[in-house]
């Protein structure tokens, strides 16, 4: 049976209360999805298995590296590649979802990186509104970061979009701006800014849209 589940991002940051805190909100594929607050500076650390990826929603965080610093504000990401030695830290409170694969590297055959070269490549900051707006046909899904066989892709449109049914893989679905609706046999989420499901795997759904509305989606991809 798949009855989807409609998540808020801020309800979520609201129940962590301390900084640093983060909370496990959904499995796509092989990701999870969390939510952290971060406030104050995390100690430097790396993982040599897993990509990790910085969504910030609400605030500004600095995403410091061994391949130099980016500043992240609200609807922008990054993805700190394995084996970077990195940190976050922010002044003020800031509310991000950390995007990283949740399963042994052993059984996805990953490459461990043991050390990242100072200077070898950069942190690229993507603006995830910017990115919308610059696209020119509706409906359909741009890829704009990858993490671990998955990918993070944005579009913008309105009224029913088409999409491959059953789903082939599970597909995460965020709001972006406007609102959103996903149909499946057991029912419908209605989700408006800030607000994402997730649809497994072999479902048959329907998506539609207001006119206009941003969408982020994650999936599995190549």
């Amino acid at each position: 049976m798949a009855v989807l589940k409609k998540l808020n991002v801020s309800e979520i940051a609201a129940e962590l209360d301390q900084p640093f805190s983060m909370i496990h909100v959904a499995v796509v594929g092989d990701i999870v999805v969390s939510v952290y607050i971060c406030q104050g500076v995390l100690a430097w650390h790396e993982h040599l298995d897993v990509d990790e990826l910085f969504w910030v929603y609400e605030g500004t965080i600095s995403l410091e590296s061994a391949w130099g610093e980016v500043r992240l504000r609200s609807g922008e990401l990054a993805v700190v590649p394995k084996g970077v030695r990195h940190r976050s830290s922010a002044a003020l409170r800031a509310s991000v979802l950390l995007l990283h694969c949740g399963f042994i590297p052993q059984r996805k055959n990953g490459r461990r990186r043991l050390y990242a070269i100072s200077g070898e490549a950069g942190l690229q900051r993507v603006g995830l509104h910017s990115t919308v707006q610059a696209l020119t046909e509706a409906c359909r899904f741009q890829t704009v970061a990858r993490i671990d066989g998955s990918v993070v892709q944005a579009a913008w449109g309105g009224g029913t979009w088409p999409v491959e049914i059953p789903a082939p893989h599970d597909v995460l679905f965020f709001v972006l701006n406007g609102t959103a609706t996903v149909y499946t046999s057991q029912g419908m989420v209605h989700l408006h800014p800030g607000d994402f499901t997730v649809v497994p795997h072999g479902v048959v759904y329907q998506l539609s849209t207001t006119q206009g509305t941003a969408l982020v989606q994650v999936t599995q991809g190549g």
